[in-house]
């Protein structure tokens, strides 16, 4: 009796052992995986605290890796040299670079004018994120007429930059976040200038979010750091 009650404990605990190691890879917490449904939340305007976050703006026809060290989620981009998931591209002012604020974003580009600013998201995700398509519906569905109704004039275009297919979404209304992302009132005269990469190793999301005349004054940068969009190597 004595020799069984000992080995009780110890079969569960062995069972309980070997359900973890064949539980396999678990997917990443819902907010992390959402990143690529979501726009950016439109920030709160804080001229310091945007300061304090910049950094060097990117030097153009830098060397060097691709890809900084992680901080704590995806690999952080190299701003002397941006490259991502097979791509490669250019940013130009008034985009300038400053360190991710989420652990999922690969990048973070700021507009900064002074009372607001707009901000430049880049991320990856490796087999997950649904379609170009389904992303684009979704960035579009994020925002309203000022009575309410859905936005039905996103300019939606797909063409082909550096051998790549990329589709861009250029969209403006009221910016209310969805699937509890944002938390915040809606954004009234917002604006979202958007690509989706086709690349090598997946789709590359750029979306560039804010204050309508804020993205307005990157609307141009914007377009450049499109066209310079190419594979590496």
């Amino acid at each position: 009796m004595l020799g069984a009650m000992v080995r009780l404990p110890l079969f569960v605990a062995l069972l309980l052992a070997f359900t973890a190691c064949d539980r396999g890879p678990q997917p990443p917490a819902e907010d992390e995986a959402a990143e690529t449904a979501e726009a950016p939340e439109v920030p709160t305007h804080d001229p310091s605290e945007a300061h304090a976050q910049r950094q060097p703006p990117a030097v153009h026809g830098a060397g060097g890796p691709g890809a900084a060290p992680s901080h704590g989620g995806a690999p952080v981009v190299d701003p002397r040299a941006p490259q991502l998931a097979g791509i490669k591209w250019t940013v130009e002012e008034p985009l300038t670079y400053r360190a991710p604020s989420r652990p999922m974003r690969n990048a973070e580009y700021v507009v900064d004018e002074g009372a607001t600013e707009a901000v430049l998201t880049v991320f990856h995700f490796p087999g997950m994120g649904g379609s170009i398509d389904e992303n684009i519906s979704r960035w579009t569905a994020q925002f309203k007429t000022a009575d309410g109704a859905p936005v039905t004039d996103a300019d939606t275009q797909t063409r082909t930059v550096g051998g790549l297919q990329v589709t861009t979404v250029d969209v403006t209304g009221t910016f209310a976040s969805s699937m509890g992302m944002g938390g915040g009132e809606p954004q009234a005269d917002s604006r979202l200038l958007g690509a989706i990469v086709d690349g090598p190793e997946g789709p590359i999301f750029f979306k560039l979010l804010g204050p309508a005349d804020t993205v307005g004054t990157a609307e141009a940068a914007f377009g450049a750091l499109v066209d310079s969009i190419e594979p590496v190597g």
